[in-house]
Order: structure tokens, then sequence, then C-alpha cells
């Protein structure tokens, strides 16, 4: 992937993965749609190992930037249209081995994600990027942190003319997504929860939906 250059933020590597799951663990402890497709058993250390092996993998393939070294807020990018090399597929394959004993948990964020990516056939223009991941330290929250991690990326998209897309299960966050200028352009209902997932873009500016 071509290196997207955002200024004033830090790009994550490798060794910052263990901080930065632990943010996206206590980010999405108390969220709605984890708290129904777990049951409610959905701890700290459960969705850790899950954020480091979305972590480990969006990486491989995506860019994460963080607000700060000090990682108040993360978020993860991904192109469209990357595909996985064979090299790659492994490895997130050993990734998974070692997140296995959250499968439960990982198989019903599988299903949620497998809705999110029917919205993007369906909805998505043929390129854009993916705002795979958003992430902020529940102390930070409130304190305009996602703004400060999305508008960069925005800065570059009407730079490239590339579009962002995004999902979200929060009419809040619709709310938040929209003064930013985005435009949902579909919504679907999750079944056995009472959540809905709305696939959002913003095209670059002077592009009209």
């Amino acid at each position: 992937m071509e290196e997207i250059p955002l200024q004033y933020l830090y790009k994550l590597n490798k060794s910052d993965i263990p901080r930065a799951a632990e943010v996206c663990a206590r980010a999405f402890q108390n969220d709605p749609i984890m708290k129904e497709i777990s049951n409610g058993k959905a701890g700290i250390d459960a969705l850790y190992r899950i954020f480091e092996y979305i972590l480990k993998t969006g990486m491989d393939i995506g860019q994460s930037y963080a607000s700060s070294a000090n990682l108040e807020g993360i978020a993860l990018w991904e192109p469209n249209n990357v595909h996985k090399t064979f090299r790659q597929r492994i490895r997130h394959l050993s990734y998974l081995f070692q997140a296995r004993n959250q499968l439960p948990l990982l198989t019903e964020m599988s299903r949620v994600d497998k809705i999110s990516q029917s919205l993007r056939t369906k909805h998505a223009p043929a390129i854009y990027f993916h705002l795979a991941l958003l992430a902020v330290n529940p102390e930070y929250q409130g304190h305009g942190i996602a703004g400060h991690l999305i508008r960069p990326m925005l800065d570059f998209m009407n730079q490239t003319g590339i579009p962002c897309y995004l999902e979200t299960q929060s009419p809040e966050n619709v709310s938040m997504y929209e003064h930013l200028g985005f435009k949902t352009l579909a919504s679907q209902r999750i079944s056995g929860t009472s959540q809905t997932i709305y696939g959002m873009l913003k095209n670059p500016d002077g592009k009209v939906s």
C-alpha cells in the first residue's frame, strides 16, 4: 500500500500492537453490539486477544495511526483494492490460531462483518479507503480525538480524489460522521440483536454522491 502522508498523527508499528489492542479493548468493552453478540461476556482479556488479531491482520494490508505516541485513539485504514498474498494468508491463519480461545466471539464478529461486507459490495464505490477500525480510550472520549484521527485522512482523500467509506452501529456516531461530511448510503439490522449497521461515504470535496 502506498504510504499515506498523514501529518500530526503517530503511525503505529508492530511493536505498538499490544498497547493499541489494549486501547481498543477498553474502548469496546461497553459497546452495545459487542455486549449483545457476546451475551455480556466480552471481558477485557477476550477483547484484547481479538483486537490484537484485528490489528495484526489489518496492518499487513493497511495502515494504522494513533492520535499521538500515547495512543489516546487508534484508526486503521485499509484500501479496498489490495488483495492478500499467499504468505499473508498463511500468516493470518497463524494469528487466528493465537486467538483460538476467543473463537465463539470471533465467529459472531465475523457474522456482523459479513453484513458490513454486503453493504460495501452493494453501495460502496469501486475504489475507496475503508475506516476498518476507530477506537478511543474511554479516558479521552469526548475530547475530539476521533475527529483528530479522521480529518488528516479526509485531507489526503481530497488530494488524491479517493472516497472514504466506513460502517458504524451507533446513531450518535452517525451524527459525528455527518458533521465530518459523510453521508449514509444504506443501513441493515443485525439479526439476533437490536442493533443496526450504517454504511457511510465521504466523497472528496467538490464531488457529489
